[in-house]
C-alpha cells in the first residue's frame, strides 16, 4: 500500500506545472521630469524647444522601434493655482494619449490641498502613485504607493517617491513620509510581487544615490528634482540612476537587458537624452486639445479674476501698496520721446501676440504680457484688450499713480521708483520664455532715458 501511495505521488509531482523560465529581454524606458505644464511651447517667438506637442511627436517616431515604458517622474503641475489644476485633467489625457504607464507625485503637485490632490487623480487615464504622500491626519497613503506592470513575461514594479525637501511645505491636509519609511512601508509586498524594480524618485543627486545605497533591491532609480539632465548613467551599488528635467524641453531613454534567471538583473544599461527641438513637427491632436484648454480658461471665472479675494493676489497680507496701475498712456505728456521708443517695440505690442495664439486669457501667459495681472489694480481678463495691455512703463518701473499726481498736483515731489536692473528683465525673459537673455544685447532695442536702468 505504501509503495502505491509512493508511486502515485510520483505520478502526481511529474504532473505539476513548471514554472517557465522567462530567458533575456530587452528593456526601453522613455521617461519625463518637470513637465511644468508645457503642453505647447509657449510660441512668443520662433525656436522654441519643448512641449507635449513635441513629445507626442517624437515618442511616435520610437514606436517602430519596438514596445517601450513610458513614465513621468513628477513635477507635471505648473503651480497650486486653480487654472493649474484645470489644465493638469488636459495633461493626463495627454499623457495617457502617450501611452504613459504610471506618474509620480512631484514638489508642485504635492503643493496642493489633500481635498485638491484627490479630486485632480480621480478618474485618471493613468495610474498616478506616491509611496510617500499621506494623509496628514489619518497618516494612512492618499494613492497607490506602486504599480506592477508586465512586459514579456516579467513583471516590472514602478515606485514613487517624493523626498519631503523638494516640498518643504506641503498642502493642507498632506504630509509627507521620509523616504526610507515610505520604501520600508511596501518594499517587502513589491519586492514579491515585481521581478524588476524601477523607482520614480523626485528628489536630488544625493537622494537618489541614498536610496541606491540603501536598497540593493531597487534597479533602476529615476529622477528628479535636478538643475539639469544627467549626462551620464550613474551606478551605484545595484542600482543604475538617471534623471532628466528642463520644463518640458527633454525626454530621457534608458536601455538595458533584463537578464534570465530567478533573480534577474538589468545588464548593459545605456542612457540617453533627447532635446525636444523646434524642428520637431508639434503634434496636431494635441494642438487641438491645447486650444479645448483654453477655451475652458476663458469660459471659467478664476480666482485671479478678482485679486485679493481667497488668497490670489501676490500682495503681502497687512500692507498696502502706495501706488496703483494708471497705463503707460498717463506717462506720455510728460516722457515723450521715451514713450515713443516704447510704442515702437515689441513690449508695446506683446498682448497682440497672445491674442494671435488664443491665449489671451490663459494666466500662464498674461503675466508678462500686460501691466500688474494678478495685483489688485493691475490687468483684469475681463479687460481685454482695452487697458493695461502689453509689457508698458509700469511692468518694469512700478505703479505710477503717486508720481503722476505729484506731477500733475503741484504736490512736492517725494515719490520714487525703485531701481531697475537686469533681473526685472528675467522675470519674463528666462527659459523657453526668452533667447539666451544677455543685458548688453537686450537693452539697446529698448533703451530709453538717459541711462539704462
Amino acid at each position: 500500500m505504501r509503495r502505491l501511495l509512493f508511486l502515485a505521488a510520483l505520478v502526481f509531482a511529474s504532473c505539476e506545472k513548471k514554472p517557465v523560465e522567462v530567458g533575456e529581454q530587452s528593456l526601453t524606458v522613455h521617461f519625463t521630469c518637470d513637465t511644468f505644464g508645457r503642453l505647447e511651447p509657449c510660441g512668443c517667438f520662433t525656436g522654441q524647444h519643448g512641449g507635449m506637442t513635441r513629445l507626442r511627436t517624437w515618442l511616435q517616431g520610437q514606436d517602430r522601434d519596438g514596445p517601450s515604458l513610458r513614465l513621468d517622474v513628477g513635477g507635471a503641475l505648473a503651480g497650486s493655482h486653480d487654472y493649474d489644476r484645470i489644465q493638469y485633467a488636459y495633461l493626463l489625457r495627454a499623457y495617457s494619449a502617450m501611452g504613459y504607464r504610471a506618474l509620480n507625485i512631484g514638489g508642485r503637485e504635492a503643493e496642493v490641498t489633500a481635498d485638491q490632490l484627490k479630486a485632480m487623480t480621480a478618474g485618471s487615464p493613468v495610474p498616478i502613485i506616491s509611496a510617500s504622500l499621506i494623509d496628514a491626519s489619518t497618516r494612512e497613503p492618499l494613492l497607490d504607493p506602486y504599480v506592477i506592470v508586465e512586459d514579456g513575461g516579467r513583471k516590472i514594479g514602478i515606485l514613487g517617491l517624493i523626498d519631503p525637501a523638494s516640498c518643504p511645505d506641503p498642502g493642507k491636509g498632506l504630509a509627507i513620509l521620509d523616504m526610507p519609511a515610505a520604501v520600508d512601508r511596501v518594499l517587502p509586498d513589491l519586492k514579491e510581487k515585481s521581478d524588476v524594480i524601477i523607482v520614480l524618485a523626485f528628489t536630488g543627486n544625493p537622494g537618489m544615490e541614498q536610496l541606491a545605497r540603501s536598497y540593493f533591491e531597487f534597479d533602476m532609480i529615476l529622477g528628479g528634482d535636478v538643475r539639469q539632465p544627467a549626462q551620464y548613467l550613474e551606478t551605484v551599488n545595484e542600482s543604475v540612476i538617471a534623471y532628466t528635467t528642463n520644463e518640458g524641453r527633454t525626454v530621457a531613454t534608458m536601455k538595458a537587458t533584463i537578464s534570465a534567471g530567478e533573480r534577474p538583473r538589468l545588464v548593459d544599461p545605456s542612457y540617453k537624452v533627447e532635446l525636444l527641438h523646434e524642428k520637431i513637427p508639434q503634434d496636431p491632436e494635441f494642438r487641438q486639445m491645447v486650444k479645448e484648454y483654453r477655451e475652458e480658461i476663458r469660459e471659467t471665472e478664476l480666482d485671479v479674476d478678482r485679486p485679493g479675494e481667497n488668497g490670489s493676489s501676490d500682495a503681502i497680507p497687512g500692507v498696502t501698496a502706495a501706488a496703483t496701475y494708471v497705463g503707460s498712456e498717463s506717462c506720455q505728456a510728460c516722457h515723450q520721446d521715451e514713450h515713443a521708443v516704447w510704442a515702437k517695440s515689441g513690449h508695446a505690442h506683446a498682448f497682440e501676440t497672445l491674442v494671435k495664439l488664443g491665449a489671451e486669457s490663459d494666466p500662464h501667459c498674461i503675466k508678462c504680457h500686460t501691466v500688474g495681472f494678478g495685483e489688485e489694480s493691475g490687468y483684469r481678463r475681463e479687460y481685454g484688450a482695452n487697458k493695461l495691455t502689453g509689457v508698458g512703463c509700469e511692468s518694469c518701473h512700478g505703479p505710477a499713480s503717486e508720481h503722476v499726481s505729484e506731477m500733475t498736483s503741484g504736490r512736492p515731489k517725494r515719490f520714487k521708483f525703485r531701481p531697475l536692473g537686469a533681473a526685472d528683465c528675467t522675470g519674463c525673459h528666462y527659459g523657453e520664455f526668452s533667447r539666451p537673455f544677455d543685458w548688453e544685447k537686450f537693452w539697446p532695442h529698448v533703451r530709453h532715458g538717459d541711462d539704462g536702468p
